[in-house]
């Protein structure tokens, strides 16, 4: 993300104070370059904050009251930039910046979520590799990153994903907060803009910002280095603060710590409550601030906070796609109880009432405190349900933790027997419909298959594949996995956290049956059960989304975005 995108974002999300210059430029920035502005709006966009303001955020009233009411013709953008023009500077303020008015107007100007959905179907933007973040460790894990609480990576920082190990090498934070736990057993909160290198599981480099050490028994002798300072455990906790002017403190928050000057021998130890600054002369005594580090307690109800937000902004995004006339099934597991055996299909359209039957798999948590889902842990273990009629294109998402790859091939989500619709008295699908797989090989790769038709000695098929990208790091993460099929070009799409790993040609118009569906494990069929294939998925589910035609890059990216824990 470029620099004045971060800014204008981070601004938003945290209300960042920002120096007038800096907020003029881009205020200047929104007013004349409408692809920033555009950009800009997607960003927000995906945290769900326009949807979440209207019921929720203290500053929307303010922006309504600044537009003048809900117009929407012709002469709007010309109106609000008018009125931008005459509106005082406003002091900085933590709580409310009326100056985010400005950013606001550009956000309804642009449009709302689903106009976006229409002005960016049918695209097809070229593949992009997966997140730096996804790559394997090639050095020993020597952390874990517990926490990640209202986080903006600062440029070139690879995104990392709450649980992931971490090997020794930087940290570098533009706002937020994390804890990193170290396998020595130091516990430490940093919060950003911070500068932390990880050295090994006994010792960590402070260069810029705050960092607060939780430490017991087994972590006593851990070190926090700093420019100019050494600092060393001798009992529970401490915090440590470098600014970018060069200043440094030391606040021993419980217990006793050592501190000393780098490359110095001299030590000296300060107590419980008590805070040292070193400036040109040594040590200085500074009054003791514990507000100023980042507690257990405090990252505990602002991580609670943020997912209680996360899961508000989600649930409208999700309410929203459900009156899109081409989506079929959309389960979203909520407000259903522990002992539901139907898994209530939410869409508002051809869809409705179609809902899915629960076999085996029990209900669990979800991607957030509060949210459902469904967990698989045996091969019987699935979800029955039905997409009638057939089709050309097709877009399934599915939210997905997968807890382990057991098996050679986990099917996900799969056409069940046929034989099932001609039992029924049903009418069995064109002898040219494709039943299709979606499925995860054990080498973590996400594969597609267009299976023949019933009867028609059609060949299978091979199976599309994606990288090998579910690496032993993404196992028990929440991953948005999805793949696109778009019929009238021929291309098939596969996505994995709102990016496209990889892209296949296919033959244009085949259609595709979907009557009988299993979500979750599949029965192999008597070929494959001759050739002993087992299919088992061990991990949870907790959002489907089936839709009859193609989603675009930007839809899912947006879409995984307001949707990532």
């Amino acid at each position: 993300m470029e620099k004045d995108l971060q800014d204008l974002v981070a601004a938003w999300l945290r209300n960042a104070e920002l120096t007038a210059t800096r907020r003029e430029e881009l205020l200047n920035r929104l007013r004349t370059d409408d692809a920033f502005r555009r950009e800009f709006v997607g960003e927000i966009q995906m945290h769900g904050y326009v949807r979440a303001a209207q019921s929720a955020e203290p500053r929307w009233p303010l922006l309504e009251e600044a537009m003048g009411g809900h117009e929407d013709g012709p002469g709007l953008e010309d109106s609000i930039m008018a009125r931008l023009a005459g509106m005082p500077t406003p002091k900085p303020q933590r709580t409310l910046n009326p100056w985010w008015v400005v950013a606001g107007l550009a956000v309804v100007v642009v449009g709302g979520f689903l106009v976006l959905q229409k002005v960016n179907r049918g695209k097809s933007p070229p593949v992009t590799p997966i997140s730096k973040g996804a790559t394997p460790l090639s050095a020993p894990a020597i952390a874990v990153l517990s926490h990640v609480v209202e986080v903006a990576w600062a440029d070139g920082e690879p995104e990392r994903i709450e649980g992931a190990e971490m090997a020794a090498g930087w940290l570098r934070l533009a706002l937020g907060t994390v804890q990193v736990d170290l396998f020595s057993g130091a516990r430490l909160f940093v919060e950003g803009p911070a500068q932390l290198e990880l050295r090994s599981p006994n010792e960590a480099y402070l260069l810029s910002g705050k960092v607060a050490c939780e430490l017991n028994d087994s972590a006593r002798g851990f070190r926090l280095l700093t420019p100019g300072l050494t600092v060393v455990n001798q009992g529970n906790s401490f915090g440590v603060k470098v600014s970018e002017n060069g200043e440094q403190e030391v606040h021993a928050l419980d217990g006793k710590v050592s501190i000393g000057r780098t490359g110095e021998s001299g030590t000296s130890v300060i107590l419980a409550k008590q805070a040292r600054r070193l400036d040109e002369g040594g040590f200085a005594e500074t009054p003791f601030r514990p507000e100023d580090f980042p507690a257990f307690e405090r990252v505990r109800e602002r991580e609670q906070a943020e997912a209680a937000r996360l899961l508000v902004a989600w649930r409208a995004a999700a309410d929203a796609l459900n009156t899109d006339p081409a989506i079929r099934v959309h389960f979203n597991f909520e407000e259903q109880s522990a002992l539901d055996a139907a898994l209530r299909n939410r869409v508002q359209g051809e869809g409705m009432g179609s809902d899915g039957q629960i076999i085996g798999a029990r209900w669990a948590p979800g991607r957030w405190p509060g949210k459902g889902a469904l967990e698989f842990r045996g091969r019987g273990q699935r979800v029955l349900l039905r997409v009638p009629g057939t089709h050309t294109s097709l877009t399934v998402l599915a939210w997905v933790r997968v807890d382990a790859l057991s098996q050679p091939v986990a099917a996900l989500l799969a056409t069940d027997e046929p034989q099932r619709e001609e039992a029924n008295g049903g009418q069995l699908p064109p002898v040219d419909a494709r039943a299709v797989r979606w499925e995860l090989k054990a080498n973590g790769q996400l594969g597609f298959k267009l299976l023949g038709g019933p009867g028609t000695g059609q060949p299978a098929g091979d199976v599309l594949l994606a990288p090998a990208l579910l690496t032993p790091e993404r196992l028990g993460q929440w991953l948005c996995l999805a793949t696109v099929l778009d019929g009238e070009a021929g291309v098939l799409t596969q996505f994995i956290n709102g990016l496209p790993v990889a892209r296949h040609k296919v033959a244009p118009g085949r259609t595709l049956s979907l009557s009988h569906l299993s979500l979750g494990n599949v029965t192999p069929t008597a070929e494959e059960a001759r050739q002993g294939v087992n299919y088992g998925f061990f991990g949870a589910v907790d959002e489907l989304l089936v839709a009859a035609r193609p989603f675009s890059a930007a839809e899912l990216r947006r879409y995984y975005e307001v949707g990532r824990p």
